[in-house]
């Protein structure tokens, strides 16, 4: 993999796994979530509020981040969840860095919050790198919440999974 598409994924983040599942390190999220086994649990880039865990591999295939932000909502606040997205879709497209196409979109409800399911293609416009970006986005009572999941081409099927697993088992403490 390119070292344009290894920049693409740490500077996106995302995850890969392994077929066992362990607990995420991190005490002061607001949720808990099991990740592949394997995996290396860092914090969160900028010191912002959440958790990075990282496929093993140079560079990396996968990159799952976890995020949550402090924020006082009435519950599943639809005003707020789409001004965050908004937000994370500019931020991903870095300035004119890149660009970003929406593949998939669904409602997704995880950990009894209901949010939104996104799919993009990020490509770099410097060199044309083309990586995989799943999101699942939410609001909850006291946390704008997101995971998000970057895969290269170099991704195995069993990493690909890692999204769903750390969904289905993301509990809010």
């Amino acid at each position: 993999m390119s070292s344009s598409i290894h920049r693409a994924l740490l500077l996106t983040s995302a995850l890969t796994g392994a077929s066992l599942a362990v607990p995420l390190k991190n005490t002061q999220a607001p949720f808990t979530t099991d990740v592949p086994a394997g995996w290396e649990q860092r914090p969160y880039p900028n010191s912002l509020p959440g958790i990075t865990v990282v496929a093993p591999g140079t560079p990396p295939p996968a990159v799952l981040q976890l995020f949550y932000a402090p924020y006082q909502s009435k519950g599943n606040d639809a005003g707020a969840l789409k001004e965050f997205i908004g937000g994370v879709e500019e931020s991903l497209r870095g300035g004119g860095l890149a660009t970003l196409k929406r593949v998939g979109d669904r409602p997704r409800t995880t950990g009894g919050i209901k949010g939104t399911e996104r799919v993009y293609d990020l490509t770099l416009k410097a060199n044309g790198a083309v990586v995989r970006l799943q999101y699942w986005y939410g609001v909850s009572k006291r946390n704008l919440l997101s995971v998000q999941f970057t895969t290269g081409p170099a991704a195995t099927a069993a990493q690909r999974r890692a999204f769903d697993k750390a969904l289905v088992s993301l509990k809010l403490k």
